[in-house]
């Protein structure tokens, strides 16, 4: 019975993380960063400079702000740290 119960903690662990990071890191990056009107890019979008260039911009938009979550976590990681461990 125990096993079992195991299992479910586990899973509902694994559901609650996979939500977690949809909510916060997902849908803000698509709805503030790359946004709803990208336009659909081809197959072959690094032939055209155009496709190329809008890629380009949507990728280091995507890039700074993965590097600014990871920045902020690590604050106030260590916040919650020095906060909660004294």
């Amino acid at each position: 019975m125990s096993h079992q119960k195991h299992s479910h903690d586990l899973l509902s662990t694994n559901l609650i993380s996979l939500s977690v990071f949809v909510v916060f890191l997902l849908v803000p990056a698509f709805l503030f960063v790359t946004g709803t009107n990208t336009g659909v890019y081809s197959r072959f979008w690094f032939f055209d400079p155009k496709q190329r260039a809008a890629y380009w911009v949507i990728s280091k938009r995507m890039f700074c702000w993965l590097l600014g979550a990871g920045v902020f976590g690590a604050i106030w990681s260590l916040i919650l740290w020095a906060a909660l461990g004294t």
